[in-house]
Order: C-alpha cells, then sequence, then structure tokens
C-alpha cells in the first residue's frame, strides 16, 4: 500500500493598491491586467474574503504517480493557474504553475480542485534555474487565472495570503494570512502558514496578483531544537515569471534526464525508529501534547486535539513505520540529513555508477544535500550527456561516485 508523501502592511483609513478586478482578453488566451483600486480600512475583512474566495477557483492540488498503472498517488503539492486558452471545442486548457520538486520522478501527474473534479495532466516542462515547473490540463469549467505583481510593488511589512493542500487532501485549498517579513535575492520571506503539501501553491497580495510560488519553511525536527516560527519562503514573482517564460519557449521540448533512483530525505526515516510502532506512536503522542502544553493549553485539550488530528490517520502512520523503520538498519548513527536511496533501476545512469539500495547522498558535487528540494534542484542543473558526482555514506563508508545521463 503506498502513502501519500507530503516532495503586512499599516494600515489608514484609505489607500490605494493594485488590483485584478479587470480582465482583457488577447487573441484567445486570457491574463489578467493591473490596475488600482481603493479600499477602506473597514473593506478590509471583505477584501481578504474575496481574495479567499478567487483564490479558491484558480489553486488546484497537484497529485504526482511515480507508476502510470497505480492509482496510488506517491506524493502531493499545490500549484496555481497563471494562463488560460480557450480551444476550438470551447473547452479551455489550463497552465498551472508549481514547484519542481512537486513533479519530481513523476510517470503521471492530476490535478484536484476545491470541488473535488479531478483531471489528469501533462508536464510542460521545468526551470533548470529555479524550482519551478508547468502542468497543462483541459477542462470545460471556468477558472480564475491569477496576474503576476511587479516586484518592485512588493514590500516588506505588506499583507500577503497563501493558498494550497498542507498534509492531506482533506484540507484542499487551506487560505492563510501574513505579512512580508523580507525580500530575499530568491524568494520572499514571509509569515503565512505553509506545510507539507503548500509547495507549488500561491502567495498573493492584497489585490490578489501571484507575489511568489510557496516552497518551503523552516521548522525544528525534535523537542530539543529551538522553536522556529513564521519563517516561511516563496519564490518571488519575477523570477516565477522568468522560469514559466523560460518553460513556455521550450514547448514541451525539454527532455528530462532520468537518474533511475527513488530516494527518500533521511530526517522523515529516522523519526521511525522506535523500536515498535506502539513506542513510536506514545512518543509522538506524549511529543505533541508537550508542546501544547508548553504554549499554554490545557492537558485535556492536548489529548483532545491529538485524537482529532492524528487518530484518523493512525492506520497511515502505521503502514509508514512499517516499511521506513526496516531503512534505518542501513543508516549509520550520526547521520540525520541526506536523501536514502531505496530503489536503483538496473542500467539506469545511477546503477551504472554504483548507487546501491540504501546509500545515504550526502553531497552532489560539493554541495550539501540536506532536503528533497536541495537534491531536485542539483539535479535539474544538469543536462543529458553532464556527469556529476555524488557522496553517500554507505553504512558508515564514505565514497564519491560519478554519474554520467
Amino acid at each position: 500500500m503506498k502513502r501519500l508523501l507530503i516532495g503586512f502592511i499599516c494600515i489608514f483609513t484609505m489607500f490605494s493598491i493594485s488590483g485584478c478586478a479587470k480582465t482583457t482578453t488577447k487573441s484567445n488566451v486570457t491574463h489578467i491586467t493591473r490596475n488600482t483600486v481603493e479600499i477602506l480600512e473597514s473593506d478590509l475583512e471583505n477584501q481578504m474574503c474575496n481574495i479567499a474566495e478567487f483564490l479558491n477557483n484558480a489553486t488546484f492540488a497537484v497529485l504526482n504517480y511515480d507508476d502510470e498503472t497505480d492509482d496510488d498517488a506517491t506524493s502531493l503539492g499545490s500549484g496555481v493557474i497563471y494562463k488560460r486558452v480557450i480551444n476550438s471545442n470551447n473547452s479551455y486548457t489550463y497552465y498551472l504553475v508549481t514547484n519542481r520538486h512537486v513533479v519530481n520522478g513523476g510517470e503521471k501527474f492530476k490535478v484536484l480542485s476545491s470541488n473535488n473534479a479531478t483531471t489528469s495532466a501533462t508536464l510542460l516542462g521545468v526551470s533548470e534555474n529555479h524550482d519551478i515547473a508547468v502542468l497543462t490540463f483541459t477542462s470545460y469549467e471556468i477558472h480564475n487565472v491569477v496576474s503576476f505583481a511587479y516586484i518592485d510593488d512588493v514590500k516588506q511589512g505588506q499583507y500577503c495570503f497563501a493558498m494550497g493542500t498542507p498534509l492531506y487532501l482533506q484540507y484542499i485549498n487551506t487560505f492563510s494570512k501574513g505579512n512580508i517579513s523580507a525580500i530575499r535575492s530568491e524568494y520572499i520571506q514571509h509569515t503565512s502558514d505553509i506545510n507539507a503539501g503548500n509547495s507549488g501553491g500561491p502567495l498573493v497580495n492584497l489585490s490578489g496578483q501571484l507575489i511568489g510560488i510557496n516552497v518551503s519553511k523552516l521548522s525544528n525536527h525534535s523537542m530539543s531544537d529551538p522553536d522556529i516560527d513564521g519563517m516561511c519562503f516563496a519564490i518571488r514573482c519575477d523570477l516565477v515569471e522568468e522560469s514559466i517564460d523560460e518553460i513556455e519557449e521550450k514547448e514541451n521540448a525539454v527532455i528530462n534526464p532520468i537518474l533511475g533512483m527513488s530516494v527518500l530525505n533521511v530526517s522523515n526515516i529516522i523519526i521511525y525508529n522506535d523500536p515498535t510502532f506502539d513506542d513510536f506512536w506514545n512518543k509522538l503522542k506524549n511529543d505533541f501534547i508537550t508542546s501544547l502544553v508548553n504554549a499554554g493549553y490545557s492537558e485535556a485539550y492536548a489529548n483532545l486535539k491529538f485524537n482529532d488530528i492524528y487518530e484518523p490517520q493512525k492506520d497511515t502512520y502505521k503502514d509508514r513505520y512499517l516499511e521506513y523503520h526496516a531503512y534505518n538498519v542501513y543508516i549509520a548513527s550520526g547521520i540525520d540529513k541526506g536523501m536514502f536511496v531505496k530503489e536503483v533501476v538496473e542500467n539506469s545512469p545511477s546503477y551504472n555508477a554504483g548507487v546501491k539500495i540504501g546509500d545515504v547522498i550526502t553531497k552532489i558535487n560539493d554541495i550539501e544535500i540536506k532536503s528533497q528540494t536541495d537534491f531536485s534542484i542539483e539535479f535539474y542543473k544538469h543536462k543529458i550527456g553532464d556527469s556529476f558526482t555524488i557522496t553517500v555514506n554507505r553504512s558508515g563508508e564514505i565514497k564519491t561516485l560519478t554519474i554520467t545521463l
């Protein structure tokens, strides 16, 4: 059985912002133009509701399947529509932007709307420079199309809003509010709540314009780590547009190199190293309750929340424990980061380079690999015919292998 892996502004009495109320059509392609509207402070809540409603019809869950014949998705992410094309039969072709790591390793893809309509999607391509990918799908339904903000109009302190599918499909198109904390060279740092599964989902401004594509967050991995709150990151809108242009220019001509291995994040494996599932479950429960009690909640409330959130997923956790616990025997003591190789395809570039099941990849060339995102970004820098080195920990022994794509 497969598991679905989960890969602010000062308010015055009246102020002006860029809006997205007007749509224009050029040829048969629909975009939303940028214009200016005024919003009263008293209308702020209504505007946020309007943004949530608009995004709910433009944002999709993205399902990644590593086997074309399988009906169980391997991983889950999010995506948002940025372009709509009218076809001769009056259907629409939609272009949806997401993260490259959301589609990594996929053999087929589906997108799921907020009304639970599932549609097959095609990978148009991935960016070589940023964690961005584009999917297309066809539908007779009319969906909203987001417009892009100008990066120069994005300011520290502005409100921002995120939508996506965190953790499980039951939470599809969850909406959250925050502020822009900082504008980095490649990312917008913000405080809108996101979690695993939000990857590829939109981050928008108070006009509903796209200011970024959510990609990651910082979080602590154990109760002993310092608390980390509100450190979320989205790829800047100008870089998203640049990546989309790059992908569309290739017009489906992108031929992705094949690596020939399946990997898992080591940090997602070692949390299942307890001797038995009951030990793991009790530890999970104790850590959860302790975290809420330390935050000021009662123990009774913490127990109720655990039962509400985790108990319905207990069978899923048990299946994952049974698989992941067995992998721990391969991971040398002291290794807590890297990518665990769970499968190697015969006669593939990885196989020919000598990669073995149980290897933990710690570096690609000289870049340290700490997460799936790191792995995807470094791998997709290379094209067919390129060679690069990987550093692996094989039961405590460090090896350097050369892979030729």
